[in-house]
């Protein structure tokens, strides 16, 4: 997660609604609510006071619609601001529209507590991989962002612990160059079959770039290098 504390502005023209959103953000490290707005204008007021990192969005305001709110969140004089939706509305229609304006993410309510939690420390995730780095970035760095923006996370199997997935990545790492399932196996003492079942897994998820060697035999070699970007 980035270091600085993500703000946040809450939109929604329900109280009872912005009140427990504001409890469970504020419940969650590095995120902070910084206003709540019950309509479309008093959002672009507040998004032009505070100038949040994040607002979570309705789109049935009772004055001017979400949809609107979110395309004027574009314009020259608001800071630059992401915006996540939250709305009981389910056409396609509605969706793509607030895809059209900006909106990184859609949620449908009611939205279970975890799943606005886990939404949260995605963006959050997603932010901290593009404020890491300067100048340019590479395209596995990019496709990293974009799955933990989107929730395309890897669930971890029950064969996957915790403890040997770091040490094998680690050995990548120290070894400072792209490695053979054979190879990490004897770097972290694991069996060679062990260590292809870890390194297909941190392929998957975005850890490992996968490349192929193809010796004489003629047969191609899958390698495995730390992605450090």
């Amino acid at each position: 997660m980035a270091s600085k504390e993500i703000t946040l502005l809450i939109v929604d023209d329900d109280p009872v609604v912005t009140t427990a959103l504001r409890a469970q953000v504020n419940r969650i490290p590095g995120f902070r609510v910084v206003a709540i707005a019950h309509t479309g204008r008093e959002a672009l007021a507040a998004a032009r006071r505070f100038a949040p990192r994040l607002v979570l969005l309705d789109l049935h305001l009772p004055d001017i619609s979400g949809l609107d709110v979110a395309h004027q969140l574009r314009r020259p004089d608001c800071s630059p601001t992401d915006v996540i939706v939250i709305s009981g509305r389910r056409e396609s229609a509605a969706v793509q529209a607030a895809m059209q304006r900006g909106a990184l993410y859609y949620l449908i309510k009611p939205a279970r507590t975890g799943t606005v939690e886990q939404t949260l420390l995605r963006y959050a995730a997603a932010s901290a991989h593009l404020s890491a780095g300067e100048g340019m970035v590479e395209q596995r760095a990019i496709d990293r962002v974009f799955r933990s923006l989107h929730l395309d996370a890897v669930v971890r199997p029950k064969s996957i612990s915790a403890a040997t997935e770091r040490v094998v990545l680690d050995a990548l790492a120290a070894a400072g160059r792209d490695l053979s399932a054979h190879e990490t196996a004897e770097a972290v003492g694991i069996s060679r079959a062990t260590a292809r079942r870890y390194l297909e897994y941190l392929a998957d998820r975005g850890d490992v770039v996968t490349s192929l060697r193809y010796g004489s035999s003629g047969r191609p070699q899958h390698r495995y290098r730390f992605c450090d970007s």
